[in-house]
Order: structure tokens, then C-alpha cells, then sequence
């Protein structure tokens, strides 16, 4: 009871100066608010770099074929076509040599145009088998994906991103369409979730060729009609390459294992590719990496909150002296009438864990503004949940302890003679 007594006159006390009341708290919104943004946009942020990244599947291993620089010395040789890369006989190392994997799965890729009429699109065609579809979580969203028939027949089917044929003017059906690449044509069997493409990362770690016009069908497919040979055409001038294998994606039976078996397949391609024309992408360091980022990210934004709440705590405590000394003679009265000094501090105190508490709940609202502000200006992907703000005014109600300790100290030390003489 005596506490809400203290409550309602802290209430009135802080009404009867509402606009300094509020002047003072914006200190503590204000903090509250940029905290509250930076975290939701951070969780969100972070929790779509992990979605992307467990999309390429956290139990994989992904090796892609990467150009080396090239040889600039007078002894070096030239020739018109390029070859580096993964090859057929690693594959057969990595499936004959590396232990614990369920599957080493081959990708063979080549960028081409598809056309429709007047209209083309650079696309990249992923010759891939069956099981990639599972092993890099693509899902077929219409349709069907690839099959062990189609790889054995080596049929000219395709699965594409319905983007892919709007955009080349066809507004039909996309299944069963005959998708023309330079001079295949390819049947359309299966359309991809939009999802699969809108990932920067997942952009970021596949073949280093990728487009976002992508087409899959079946590997021995493109190897039997395409061959190795490619030939593209890059700041005006032809290239021709020759690679075997753009991409290998190893998928590991047990995650315990995700870090050997990495171990062990940089030991075999180091001593298999002198001029590193490979990269290897280990999905799981990558999120252990990004974790570890992220305590750090967290412990600067900790730092940061706490600079800007402790100006905003240094303004309740300045504020609130000086209303220790406007009710000097109010204290000495209550003294006089029995009050303790107990009683005395506890009233100021309370008062500003109030005061702070209002500016955290404000905070929080204007924070939770400025986040649907910031999403929908920027487009990031944000997350504002309970606990966010349920941490915010904990640390605002800790400010404003903090801040009125002194306060609420030095108003139950005046004497209550020299308060009732005061003027």
C-alpha cells in the first residue's frame, strides 16, 4: 500500500511539471529507440543470412571451379582455349578416397542465350543429378524436378524460374514449354519457388558463373550434347574454356563429420591442383563464423546503448537535484510529520525509475516506428519481438535506478530543521 501511495504522488508530482518531464526522459527515448531499431534490424538481418546460408545445407561441402590468375611470364604458353578447374578424376578421388559422405554430387554449367522470338536472356544451364536438388534444398514449386530416367535417357528437359520465360515474352503455360538455348531445346518440366532466387548469399556461394536466369537439366544431358568446350563472350572479346566439373557438392552423412571430411578435402585438392583453380565453401564455419560476428556486433551495440543511456541518465539525475532542492522546505515538512529518511529516498527514487520508465516506454514505441520506417525505406527484413522491448525498459528502469540513487540520497540527508527554514 505504501508503495502504490508513493506511486500516485510521484504521478502527481511529475504531471505538475509535465513539460520538464518530458524534456528530460527524451534523453532516454531517444537511446531506446536507436537500440531497439539497430537490434530488430539486426536480428533480421541475421536471421536471413542464416536462412540463405542452411539453404545451401549445412551438412554440404561445396567445391567450385575458380580461373586462376593468369600466367604473365615470358616462359608462360598461350592458347586459345582455357582449361582449369575441378576435373573428372577428382571426383573419383573424393568419392574413392574421403570417408562418411552420402553423396559427391557433379555439376557441369555453361552460360548461353535463350530466345524467344526477338527476345533473349543470358542464362547459366546447371547440368545437375537428380539427388542436387535435395542435397541444396531447391524446391520445385509446379511440376516435377529431374529423374534417374531422365539422366539415363539423357533427355532435353529442363527446370527453370518462371522469370525466366516471362521475361522472354511467353505468358502461357511454362510447363511443357520448348525453351530454345543457343541451339538446344529444352522441355520445361518444372518451375522453382521464387525464394530459391532472391538470396544474395545463396548467389554468392554457388558457381562463380551463376546468373539469375538459371535453367537445370540433367547432367549426362549436357555433357553428351554440350561437351566440356565452352566459349563466352566477355568485354567484347571470345573466350573459350574447358572445364570438366564447374561445381562439386559434397554432402556429408553426419554433421560431426561436416569439419573432417573439409579438412580432408583441402589436403586432396592442394595436392591435386597446384594453381589453385578451386574454391571450397563450408556452409557450417560459415554460420559458426557468422555467430561469432554476431556477439560481437552485439557487444559494440551494448557499448553504444550504453554511452547514449548514460547521457540520458546523467540528465535525470541533473534534473532531478535540482527538484531535490526546489522541495527542500516539502521534505523538511514531511520529516517533521514523521516521515524517515528511508521513506524519503524511496519517494525520489521512485520517481525517477517512473520518469525513466515512461521515456522507455516511449522509446520503444518510437523505436518500433523507426523500424517499420526503416523496412519499408530500405527493404531489409527486420524482427521486432517481445523480448527486445521487454529488455529495453529493464534497462531503462536500471538507468533511472542508477540516476536517482544520488538524488534520492542527498534528499533523505537534509536536515529537517535547516528544510523548514528553507526558502
Amino acid at each position: 500500500m505504501r508503495f502504490l501511495e508513493f506511486a500516485a504522488l510521484a504521478v502527481r508530482n511529475l504531471r505538475g511539471y509535465a513539460l520538464r518531464s518530458f524534456l528530460t526522459t527524451l534523453g532516454v527515448v531517444f537511446g531506446i529507440a536507436s537500440v531497439v531499431t539497430m537490434m530488430a534490424l539486426g536480428r533480421g538481418a541475421e536471421d536471413e543470412i542464416l536462412r540463405e546460408i542452411d539453404k545451401l545445407g549445412i551438412t554440404n561441402v561445396i567445391i567450385n571451379s575458380v580461373k586462376p590468375p593468369e600466367d604473365t611470364s615470358a616462359n608462360a604458353t598461350r592458347s586459345w582455349t582455357v582449361k582449369y578447374g575441378l576435373t573428372f578424376a577428382d571426383f573419383d578421388q573424393i568419392e574413392e578416397t574421403v570417408r562418411g559422405l552420402r553423396h559427391a554430387l557433379p555439376v557441369h554449367s555453361y552460360v548461353e542465350r535463350a530466345w524467344e522470338g526477338s527476345k533473349r536472356e543470358d542464362v547459366l544451364v546447371q547440368g545437375v543429378t537428380p539427388s542436387y536438388f535435395t542435397a541444396t534444398k531447391i524446391v520445385v514449386a509446379r511440376g516435377r524436378g529431374l529423374t534417374v530416367a531422365d539422366e539415363e535417357a539423357r533427355r532435353p528437359v529442363a527446370v527453370v524460374h518462371q522469370q525466366l520465360i516471362r521475361a522472354l515474352g511467353y505468358y502461357g503455360d511454362p510447363l511443357g514449354y520448348d525453351l530454345r538455348v543457343g541451339e538446344q531445346i529444352y522441355e520445361v518440366v518444372g518451375i522453382l519457388e521464387d525464394e530459391e532466387f532472391q538470396g544474395f548469399i545463396r548467389k554468392a556461394l554457388s558457381s562463380p558463373d551463376r546468373r539469375d536466369n538459371e535453367i537445370y537439366v540433367p547432367y549426362a544431358t549436357v555433357l553428351t550434347r554440350i561437351g566440356t568446350k565452352s566459349t563466352s563472350r566477355k568485354s567484347g572479346a571470345y573466350e573459350s574454356t574447358d572445364i570438366e566439373l564447374n561445381q562439386i557438392v559434397v554432402e556429408v552423412a553426419d554433421q560431426v563429420n561436416v569439419a573432417p571430411v573439409a579438412r580432408m578435402l583441402r589436403t586432396l585438392l592442394e595436392n591435386l591442383h597446384e594453381s589453385k583453380d578451386y574454391e571450397l565453401v563450408v556452409p557450417l564455419e560459415l554460420l559458426e563464423q557468422r555467430r561469432r560476428y554476431q556477439a560481437v556486433f552485439n557487444i559494440a551495440l551494448l557499448l553504444i546503448a550504453g554511452i547514449s543511456l548514460l547521457v540520458g541518465g546523467i540528465g535525470i539525475a541533473n534534473i532531478m537535484l535540482a527538484t531535490v532542492t526546489e522541495r527542500t522546505r516539502e521534505i523538511g515538512v514531511r520529516r517533521a510529520i514523521g516521515a524517515k529518511r528511508k521513506h524519503i529516498m524511496s519517494q525520489f527514487l521512485i520517481e525517477t525509475v517512473m520518469l525513466s520508465a515512461a521515456g522507455g516506454i516511449l522509446g520503444v514505441a518510437v523505436g518500433y516506428a523507426g523500424t517499420l520506417a526503416m523496412e519499408w525505406y530500405t527493404g531489409w527484413q527486420a524482427q521486432f519481438t517481445p523480448d527486445v522491448a521487454l529488455w529495453a525498459l529493464a534497462v531503462a528502469c536500471g538507468v533511472g535506478i542508477l540516476s536517482g540513487v544520488f538524488p534520492a540520497w542527498r534528499a533523505s540527508k537534509l536536515d529537517p530543521i535547516q528544510a523548514l527554514r528553507y526558502e
